[in-house]
């Protein structure tokens, strides 16, 4: 009996040293693409996000339970787990504060997890929910919620701020924590202390109220809350579908990242993976912010700046940048409908949108504080959950506005976008959707206004907003720099500034040469995949949504602007020309004048002077802008060419005239004119032609031609080809007709190319 009893002991001394061999034997897990397989065991909080973003994203792993992280961080440094998700921040700070054998992933897991405040659905306090987002919208709007973040978290000072409480409340606010979650909740020197410890105490003070707290595992807070014993959980609380399930939550106070902790030694912190890009080509959408983001964090880098996000995609595509600036939430549509770009998770920057109003003006001001309080009932009833689960989510059948309800007995707002900003504001099935779109509409019908939608350039939306030709303008991030120029609402959603690239440059070497020992495809594979993919970009780029409908939509504004262009443009030039061809001084003056100041600005800037300042506060369109913009410099050409066609005839004709006893004004139009035409008329062709091209750039003022319609389409399909190379050829077939129509008139009035029998018209031959 002892001798089994010793052999039993011997083979489990055995086992065990082997099970410490393997572990060590285990491969070096240097990426998360390594735990997404069989015999893979990752640790998680019991009942967090991170759990849930395991199971999704690592599948073929197993998944080990631990209430307390610690536990979990040991499991991992022995072995026991291959890893341990959670928030990077809190991992990060137990590496720096002695925990051994250990270290994080440069690469983050998932999105971004959004933290919250939990409400006991039974807590005696009188609108609770209605409360704390109130007060949240107060500390975020004053800039008090991000300067507690920045210090808890960001720059990890442990000092709690004095917040004096009443001496003898009325009402004690009972707040479940954690206590084992620095920076969040923990103690420090036996009191509690952190992120959430100051929030609740703010937040007592903000209601006139004490405060006590409970400390709970993890796996009891909620249920605390559910069952009423606290009025609310402040301690780092995930928000996941099944915790809404029993509890209500606040709006959303900031967003952790998932880490992923694996066994080896800890180096110094890595930089973000974005750094690696320095030095490289970056695209930048023009306009202060991305151009101070590109500069403090690449400034070893070539900055090429676009106009718009679409222009982005099309250059990262063709390889004319490595990477470019973006907004994580519009990168997260671009990356589910072009797989081909993706971005780097680490976030640059983290900025706030809201809209913006025209500063120093009192209707601005007013209408800004009614959206601020839209807003803010908007996150007590949840609907700003409902436009993020709609326009952040998969579901595509539920990406609709509806414009009905505008009743407009308050007046009608003006609201400038720019279409191309998904999934903020963008063109669907013809019509302007978005989160932005939504939102706005939203607001419109609960209080009681209309609404007009303009669409420009991003780099013309300020300017679009201080000139006053619009009330506000959605989706901009709020900086200092423009915070001295404009008026900006509370936040409409949270986000960040990220690097967007192509998805091949984020794949594992492995991957890549996964393929080298494979042959080459057959020519007819080749030729059919080609054919596919032509097929379904044409299929995206015209059939799709209709989209044909919006290219014929541009082909008829361009037209429009052109041929009014002409037409008045024509009879302005002719006008100047009369008062000026006799050598009048004073009109001679100011009229070489005002030419030399129309073609020597660019077209893009007087448009935008006219549209902003001389018409800013006038009720016009910007077709009609546009056609007195193209009638100016149009009509300076004509001057000019009429002018050298005039000068071109020989002054002894005037005088013959004069001689054979024809007026002035008799010599000019029957003998002059006709001889000056027809030597005006080829650059008169080219004029015209060069005027149907430059009215590419009207999208500055919110003109959705034919230029535009191209970029609202590549902004859905991501795709250059197809859309570029359709505007290219339409833009050639218009050049094409006024080309022919005015090679019509020049053959109608050139003698030489005239039919014997026109030339003889009205004569007898017989005489």
């Amino acid at each position: 009996m002892k001798k089994k009893t010793v052999i039993s002991a011997s083979a489990l001394i055995i086992l065990a040293m082997l099970m410490l061999v393997m572990a060590s034997a285990r491969a070096e897990i240097t990426a998360a693409a390594q735990l997404n397989a069989p015999g893979i065991t990752i640790g998680v909080d019991q009942g967090s996000a991170a759990e849930k973003t395991v199971r999704e994203l690592l599948p073929e792993a197993a998944v080990a339970y631990y209430t307390d992280k610690f536990l979990g961080y040991t499991a991992v440094a022995q072995g026991k787990i291959d890893a341990f998700v959670y928030d990077r921040a809190q991992m990060q700070l137990a590496i720096e504060n002695g925990q051994s054998d250990v270290r994080l992933l440069d690469e983050n897991l998932g999105d971004p997890i959004r933290i919250a405040v939990g409400l006991s659905p039974v807590s005696t306090i009188p609108d609770l929910e209605k409360q704390i987002n109130r007060f949240i919208a107060e500390i975020r709007a004053d800039g008090t919620l991000d300067d507690m973040y920045r210090r808890w978290v960001i720059e990890e000072k442990e000092t709690m701020p004095q917040i004096t409480l009443p001496d003898h409340p009325d009402l004690v606010l009972k707040v479940g924590t954690s206590g084992v979650v620095p920076p969040y909740s923990y103690y420090q020197d036996g009191v509690l202390n952190g992120y959430d410890i100051e929030l609740a105490f703010r937040f007592a003070a903000w209601l006139g109220a004490g405060v006590t707290f409970k400390v709970y595992d993890y796996g009891a807070i909620v249920p605390a809350a559910v069952a009423g014993d606290v009025d609310c959980i402040m301690a780092n609380l995930n928000v996941t579908p099944e915790r809404q399930e029993v509890l209500p939550f606040s709006g959303i106070l900031c967003e952790n990242i998932l880490g992923i902790m694996v066994r080896g030694q800890a180096g110094p912190e890595a930089a973000p993976a974005w750094a690696a890009y320095n030095g490289k080509r970056i695209g930048v959408l023009t306009g202060p912010l991305m151009e101070n983001i590109a500069r403090a964090n690449f400034p070893d880098s070539e900055h090429l700046l676009f106009n718009s996000y679409p222009d982005c995609i099309t250059a990262l595509l063709a390889g004319r940048i490595d990477a470019y600036l973006g907004d994580e939430l519009g990168l997260k549509s671009v990356h589910a409908e072009q797989p081909e770009i993706d971005y780097i998770r680490d976030r640059i920057t983290q900025q706030d949108c809201s809209f913006a109003f025209r500063k120093n003006d009192p209707r601005s001001a007013a209408l800004c504080e009614e959206l601020n309080a839209f807003l803010a009932l908007s996150h007590e009833n949840g609907t700003m959950q409902e436009l993020e689960d709609i326009w952040l989510g998969a579901d595509e059948a539920r990406k609709v506005v509806d414009m009905s309800g505008l009743t407009g007995e308050k007046g009608t707002i003006r609201v400038v976008t720019t279409s191309t900003d998904m999934p903020f504001s963008y063109i669907k099935d013809g019509k302007n959707v978005g989160y932005d779109i939504d939102l706005v509409v939203r607001f419109c019908r609960y209080a009681g206004y209309g609404l007009e939608l303009g669409d420009v350039d991003f780099a013309a939306r300020i300017p679009a907003v201080q000139s006053g030709k619009y009330d506000f303008t959605t989706d901009m991030n709020v900086t200092e720099e423009r915070k001295e120029q404009v008026l900006f609402s509370d936040p409409t959603c949270t986000g960040g500034i990220v690097l967007a690239v192509l998805s091949s440059s984020l794949e594992e070497a492995s991957s890549a040469s996964a393929g080298e020992s494979g042959h080459a495809p057959a020519e007819s594979q080749r030729a059919e995949s080609v054919w596919e993919s032509l097929s379904s970009s044409f299929h995206k780029t015209f059939i799709r949504e209709a989209r044909w409908q919006l290219f014929l939509e541009g082909i008829g504004t361009t037209m429009l602007i052109t041929l009014l262009s002409i037409l008045f443009g024509t009879a302005l030039g002719f006008l100047v020309f009369m008062l000026c061809r006799n050598g009048n001084p004073f009109a001679n003056g100011v009229t070489r004048f005002s030419v030399w100041l129309v073609t020597g600005t660019p077209m893009v800037v007087l448009l935008m002077i006219l549209y902003y300042i001389i018409f800013g506060s006038v009720a016009i369109s910007g077709i009609a802008v546009a056609v007195i913009g193209f009638t100016l410099t149009f009509g300076a050409a004509v001057y000019g060419l009429l002018r050298m066609g005039v000068g071109t005839i020989d002054r002894g004709q005037y005088e013959a005239a004069y001689a054979l006893g024809h007026s002035n004004r008799h010599t000019f139009f029957r003998i002059i004119l006709p001889q000056a035409i027809p030597h005006v008329l080829p650059a008169y062709q080219g004029e015209i032609v060069g005027l149907i091209k430059a009215t590419a750039i009207v999208g500055y003022i919110a003109v959705q031609d034919l230029t535009k319609m191209g970029d609202i389409v590549r902004s859905r399909t991501y795709e250059a080809f197809f859309p570029l190379i359709a505007v290219t050829v339409i833009y050639f077939v218009l050049e094409g007709l006024f080309s022919f129509a005015v090679g019509r008139i020049r053959v109608g009035i050139d003698p030489r190319k005239r039919s014997r029998e026109r030339i003889l018209k009205g004569i007898d031959p017989h005489d």
